[in-house]
């Protein structure tokens, strides 16, 4: 390969080790920040309960902690398609940016961004409707915002499956070479 065709690879190896870090910090923050966010009123609805080591105690503490897991769950699962994207990117920075694993995990990263929408769009409101008895049919709370995220992720998880289609030739073609 020429110098030129190799100065981009570099450039795009060097870009994905340093999305590695920025991806892990990301996750990191988004479950500070989900935990930040619904851990006081939790702590505040526990503090306003008698908490004893019985079944009305734990279900005090479940009563307490349960919409605030609930609610949090979406925020958690996109802080995990987070780090599966950064095996991919520490795959890319070292130079693999055709192998299986990786094309696998855009594919994984992708389907764990739609598990984390699914969830705040439907499972998060349908599950604390029923905890809090508010209601017992399914609820759903979507804006366009969310659509587009959706059909994105849906997108990139097609684009993962095109990679991991495109891995599996490369290593024919490499195992014939």
């Amino acid at each position: 390969m020429t110098e030129a065709a190799l100065a981009p690879l570099r450039r795009a190896q060097q870009l994905a080790g340093g999305a590695v870090t920025a991806a892990i910090v990301g996750a990191i923050l988004i479950v500070l920040a989900a935990v930040a966010e619904g851990a006081s009123p939790a702590l505040d609805a526990l503090a306003s309960q008698q908490v004893t080591f019985d079944l009305p105690g734990a279900l005090a503490v479940l009563r307490a902690f349960g919409p605030f897991w609930v609610l949090a769950l979406p925020s958690f699962l996109l802080a995990a398609a987070l780090l599966d994207l950064s095996k991919v990117l520490d795959e890319y920075g070292k130079g693999q940016f055709f192998s299986l694993k990786a094309s696998a995990g855009v594919r994984k990263a992708a389907e764990g961004a739609l598990w984390a929408l699914g969830f705040k769009v439907v499972g998060s409101p349908t599950i604390y409707s029923w905890i809090t008895q508010e209601g017992r049919g399914f609820e759903w709370q979507m804006e366009p915002f969310d659509l587009g995220l959706i059909a994105f992720a849906a997108f990139v998880a097609v684009l993962g499956r095109v990679l991991e289609a495109a891995a599996r030739i490369k290593a024919e073609n490499d195992q014939i070479v």
